[in-house]
């Protein structure tokens, strides 16, 4: 597979990397998370068969899911769960000497920046007794924007940015560690597009950006942005900002666009957010937001889903609910983790142990139910 995954970009010419060869034989190989292809873009640089963690979902794909694991022999990782057996598997097979690589954020970012690393992280290093190399991508975010569903043709590159032997490791702290990753794998997407100024090419830019942004900075309101071709529209007060292929936004007229970047205008919104939601708890109970055509599934983890409900998601300040021929609710408060899959998939799990799949329509946005949720639970939400 790395011989034909070189060739291809080769051909391609759009991504760059140096080879490189760890000087320990067990390693823990740390990289963010920009694309859906970033285990290709480590592979094609990094000398030495290496395991993978991945999402469970990917063992649910049938006749897909088989050829993955004959290829690669991928641990499983359940996002919304816990992350123990996941934990003990990575442990054991770099025990037995192997490299295995994770994707450290858990998540591929949203907004262009590099989202929180648990300072779990810094544990696991420590106690694995491997050597840890991190591996960061750049331009990844402007090629496959988490939102968009559409790829763009532009430049990504990969590096090497640290490696520390497992003598090194035991002389620092867990937190040090962390501390050590977190650096060395910290991206700024625009940060490094004022400096490269890439152009990153497609049809329709902007399409399904609502997914990501989800309040207006215009009129304050959520849930009103409509997203077409290159443009993110307000439905109620009608403001427009243009997605260019910079990756920046403009307005039609000229004008100043109220924040250029996703980064800023998710920074905004999340604490808008913050603040519309804020005592919530001694208020009754209202509705946040509501989004039809949402299907919510039981998941037997690494075999497959039963379908349980369909209709309209609604989220309320103290529990979760799918309307539909029936409908069922969750109290917030019995939901014990949270996350998503791709863009608009939510996986979560509640008390009694039963995991969860919704998936939402298209267009809706399932990155403002993830942080309504957060705030709602008293939580800080850090990605």
């Amino acid at each position: 597979m790395r011989v034909f995954a070189r060739l291809y970009f080769r051909i391609r010419g759009d991504y760059e990397w140096q080879d490189f060869t760890p000087k320990n034989k067990a390693n823990l190989i740390l990289t963010n998370h920009t694309t859906n292809w970033d285990f290709l873009y480590l592979g094609m640089a990094f000398k030495g068969h290496t395991y993978f963690v991945a999402s469970e979902h990917i063992f649910r794909a049938g006749f897909v899911s088989k050829a993955i694991r004959f290829l690669v022999d991928p641990i499983a990782r359940k996002k919304g769960a816990s992350a123990i057996g996941t934990t003990k598997e990575i442990l054991k097979r770099l025990k037995a000497g192997q490299n295995v690589c994770m994707m450290v954020e858990g998540n591929r970012s949203f907004t262009g920046e590099t989202g929180f690393i648990s300072p779990n992280a810094g544990a696991l290093a420590k106690k694995s007794g491997a050597g840890l190399i991190n591996f960061c991508v750049h331009g990844g975010y402007f090629v496959n924007p988490r939102w968009s569903k559409t790829v763009r043709k532009g430049k990504v590159w990969g590096e090497f940015s640290g490696e520390y032997s497992p003598e090194e490791l035991k002389k620092l702290t867990k937190e040090e560690v962390a501390d050590l990753i977190n650096r060395d794998l910290y991206v700024d997407a625009f940060k490094d597009q004022e400096e490269k100024n890439y152009s990153y090419t497609c049809a329709a830019p902007a399409e399904t950006l609502e997914t990501a942004l989800f309040a207006c900075p215009d009129c304050g309101e959520f849930h009103s942005l409509k997203s077409s071709g290159e443009r993110l529209v307000c439905e109620k007060c009608g403001s427009e900002h243009i997605f260019t292929e910079k990756g920046f936004f403009e307005r039609p007229d000229g004008s100043a666009p109220a924040f250029s970047t996703v980064l800023d205008w998710s920074r905004w919104q999340k604490e808008k957010l913050r603040e519309h939601l804020k005592d919530a708890g001694g208020k009754e109970p209202f509705l946040v937001r509501e989004d039809e055509g949402a299907d919510l599934y039981v998941v037997h983890p690494l075999e497959g889903k039963k379908l349980v409900c369909s209709g309209k998601l609604a989220l309320f300040s103290n529990r979760m609910e799918v309307q539909g021929e029936k409908t069922l609710s969750f109290p917030l408060t019995d939901i014990g983790s949270m996350a998503i899959v791709l863009t608009n998939k939510i996986l979560f799990t509640t008390e009694d142990n039963t995991y969860y799949e919704m998936q939402l329509s298209e267009r809706a946005s399932a990155l403002h139910h993830l942080i309504s949720y957060y705030f709602l639970t008293g939580r800080e939400y850090e990605r």
